[in-house]
């Protein structure tokens, strides 16, 4: 992902929520100038101007470069290389793609998963890098899909997220959880 990809996203998030830098400074609690430097990557915009960002854009795109900035790179990232066409076909291509590639991956390493990771050999704990490989792959492809369709269809970014913890602590996956709100 490039650099201040978040600042590009949000100064791209409000212009479409029709927002100015303004009125969502006051909505974020800080200066005009402090967004202006978020948005050009002259400042890195704290927690909670992130968290207050996507509460006030509903964006997918803001959400994912957020995430990425706020974990150290340990996220997914937003496709915008050279060689990707960014449309909702495209995308639902990759992720088929990636998720043909997982299995595959998954069916070469499962048996070796049985083993207690200290008796696995130099190949083997590669191979399983090559999973989490796979997976991490998944996992961006998945992410970039479900914000492209989100966004196009506006099926909201913040309520597919909502409904999909609520489905989770319904089947047992997830304790109930704190909803982040714009009160609070």
């Amino acid at each position: 992902m490039s650099a201040n990809q978040y600042g590009k996203q949000l100064g791209q998030a409000l212009m479409e929520a029709g927002m100015t830098q303004l009125s969502f400074s006051f909505d974020a609690h800080v200066s005009p100038e402090s967004i202006s430097a978020y948005k050009n990557g002259r400042a890195i915009a704290p927690p909670d101007v992130k968290s207050r960002s996507i509460i006030a854009t509903d964006n997918p795109f803001l959400a994912i470069a957020a995430a990425y900035e706020s974990t150290a790179g340990t996220s997914p990232v937003i496709f915008d290389g050279d060689n990707v066409e960014l449309n909702r076909h495209t995308v639902v291509r990759k992720t088929v793609q990636e998720m043909k590639e997982l299995l595959v991956a998954i069916e070469k390493v499962e048996p070796l998963l049985i083993k207690a990771p200290r008796s696995l050999t130099t190949d083997e704990r590669l191979k399983i890098e090559h999973l989490v490989q796979e997976t991490l792959d998944v996992v961006t492809s998945t992410t970039n899909m479900a914000a492209f369709i989100t966004k196009e269809t506006k099926l909201g970014w913040i309520s597919q997220w909502t409904k999909h913890k609520t489905k989770l602590v319904k089947n047992g996956l997830l304790k109930m959880v704190k909803e982040v709100t714009s009160h609070g």
